[in-house]
């Protein structure tokens, strides 16, 4: 699927059908995807970032085991979902990077489960999104969403909120301490929609897959939800901020629908954990025809780029 997924992005940028991601999303700084021209580094840094993804999903999941059972199916229907969008896949931006974050993140806070003497790694869950959202506003949104991850994690307690609000300081204290920067440097990001640059087919084009990959997820996180029930804490804890994860990009997508483009790569992953996982825990024949419908439906998806 990577190799599929690489395939599909690089003629898609060779015909032209990556649309730039314009317009910067820094509160302090240049967001990512001011930071390379359209040029191949930027699809090289990209598809490296999606490859990486992949692979650290599966690494997670094999060292915690939140699935109940080794699959790579997450990791490739990600790769499919993002590579049926060119605009998302074909160049280095802040999705990409959030992405990655979030899972670095997520591995974190799973490693801290039930254990209140690591606020030194709390503290680094919240330095890393306080850290990244000076390049790109969305990192914000997360820092509110860890807190509840903190919770299911049996983390919150009043050394962990402190540790908490420490990491969203520090990297500030520290630019301003260097010099680096001033009060006087934080501004509003530039809000140029995602859609500024795309003809209409292309608009309903990335709809399509946004909408599709919103339902598909949904719908397999309500039947899982009853399966989750039944797991011990540990593993409720570990599906439980996955789910929140997925819900709230869901409704940062939507608040913030002109940053669209930053939170699809992070709605890929969540919807396509929420479809392995229904299919990990439900291995009737028939599921397959799910998967292979999937992969179908975002085929076309991708051939629309081309022809609509």
């Amino acid at each position: 699927m990577i190799l599929c997924a690489v395939v599909m992005t690089c003629m898609a940028y060779a015909n032209g059908h990556v649309d730039e991601i314009t317009g910067s999303r820094g509160p302090l700084f240049p967001s990512p995807n001011r930071w390379l021209p359209p040029c191949d580094l930027s699809l090289v840094i990209s598809l490296t970032l999606m490859a990486v993804t992949a692979v650290s999903f599966i690494a997670l999941n094999k060292v915690y085991n939140f699935m109940r059972a080794p699959s790579a199916l997450t990791s490739s229907l990600y790769l499919l979902m993002l590579a049926s969008l060119p605009l998302a896949a074909g160049q280095f931006y802040g999705g990409g990077l959030l992405c990655v974050v979030l899972l670095g993140v997520t591995a974190i806070l799973f490693s801290c489960y039930g254990d209140t003497s690591t606020n030194r790694r709390v503290f680094l869950v919240f330095f890393l999104l306080s850290l990244a959202s000076m390049v790109q506003y969305a990192f914000m949104f997360y820092i509110v969403i860890a807190v509840p991850g903190m919770a299911q994690m049996r983390l919150l307690n009043f050394k962990s909120l402190i540790a908490a609000v420490l990491g969203v300081v520090t990297p500030f204290w520290i630019l301003y301490g260097f010099g680096l920067i001033d009060f006087d440097d934080i501004h509003w990001p530039q809000f140029e929609s995602t859609f500024s640059q795309l003809s209409v087919p292309d608009m309903i084009t990335v709809f399509a897959a946004v909408g599709i990959t919103v339902i598909v997820g949904f719908a397999a996180m309500c039947v899982n939800l009853i399966k989750i029930l039944s797991y011990n804490a540990k593993f409720r804890a570990y599906n439980g901020f996955l789910t929140l994860l997925y819900i709230a990009t869901v409704i940062f997508l939507i608040v913030d629908y002109v940053n669209l483009s930053v939170y699809f790569p992070t709605l890929c992953l969540g919807s396509a954990y929420q479809v392995a996982h229904y299919y990990s825990v439900h291995r009737q024949r028939s599921a397959v025809w799910i998967i292979l419908s999937l992969i179908v439906l975002y085929v076309a998806i991708y051939a629309a780029c081309y022809f609509v």
